[in-house]
């Protein structure tokens, strides 16, 4: 994983030589910068500094270090961080992936549909990924690693209702790698909702009070009349939209997400 502070600092003392390039994995564009700066010197030294070409690749290296330190952490993730993210995913998934459990005989087509969901997922295609994990799942309702895979796919698309579910199927099922429930990447919106603690602390057991509440049908004993829906304090709002803050500074929500969510806190309120 780059930072975007080394290749700042980087660009800022070296950077006429493109030392911050070769930091970036961009040994083309590297060379190209250290071309530059040895004909700028060349010529500047030639002509006695009457043509101080030599300012020119100082100029685009200062340029550079600006253009990082301004960059928002998330854009350069995306443009320089992606294949690492990417690997950093499948690392994990090669860790919690091995059962811990003895693995009964298995229907066929489900290690099939196993190894198509991780594979969606290690390419961020958790739609995908769900419906491959859900099918697996059918054909061998109590496997932990699934219910482990699901949660994870879950959080990752939001739905913290769901991902909660499969997280408490998994424990009961006896899935005991409990340190991935708080060190997972993938779990981390999970863990920056209001209910985690309590669900941990609950021995990864939803609580009666966290489950979703049923819908409100229309009663005859209240003449056809809807009973009107409870708005959230606005402090719980605001605690909301922090955390989606904190999400977004973790680059798991982008910009328009982030807006988006943002947005459908604030019309509920």
């Amino acid at each position: 994983m780059k930072s975007k502070y080394v290749a700042g600092i980087l660009a800022l003392l070296m950077g006429m030589f493109g030392v911050h390039r070769f930091y970036l994995g961009q040994k083309a564009l590297g060379v190209l910068y250290f071309v530059m700066a040895f004909i700028g010197i060349g010529v500047t030294a030639a002509s006695d500094g009457e043509a101080p070409l030599a300012l020119l690749p100082l100029a685009i290296g200062m340029i550079d270090a600006v253009l990082f330190f301004a960059m928002p952490r998330p854009d350069f993730d995306e443009k320089y961080n992606k294949t690492g993210r990417q690997a950093a995913y499948s690392r994990d998934y090669r860790r919690y992936d091995e059962p811990a459990y003895s693995a009964p005989p298995y229907a066929p087509g489900y290690r099939e549909f196993k190894r198509d969901g991780i594979k969606h997922f290690r390419e961020f295609r958790f739609e995908d990924a769900a419906d491959d994990f859900e099918q697996a799942l059918a054909l061998s309702p109590e496997d932990p690693t699934l219910h482990f895979n699901l949660a994870c796919t879950y959080s990752m698309l939001k739905d913290a209702d769901s991902a909660y579910y499969h997280l408490e199927k998994a424990v009961a099922s006896g899935f005991n790698k409990l340190e991935k429930i708080r060190q997972h990447d993938a779990l981390a919106f999970l863990r920056n909702t209001p209910r985690f603690e309590a669900f941990v602390s609950g021995g990864y057991r939803q609580q009666a009070a966290q489950l979703p509440a049923p819908e409100h049908n229309i009663l005859e004993e209240d003449n056809g009349k809807e009973e009107p829906e409870s708005k959230a304090p606005a402090v719980d709002i605001l605690s909301q939209i922090a955390e989606l803050g904190k999400l977004k500074e973790l680059g798991i929500l982008t910009d328009e997400e982030f807006t988006k969510q943002k947005k459908k806190l604030l019309e509920r309120s």
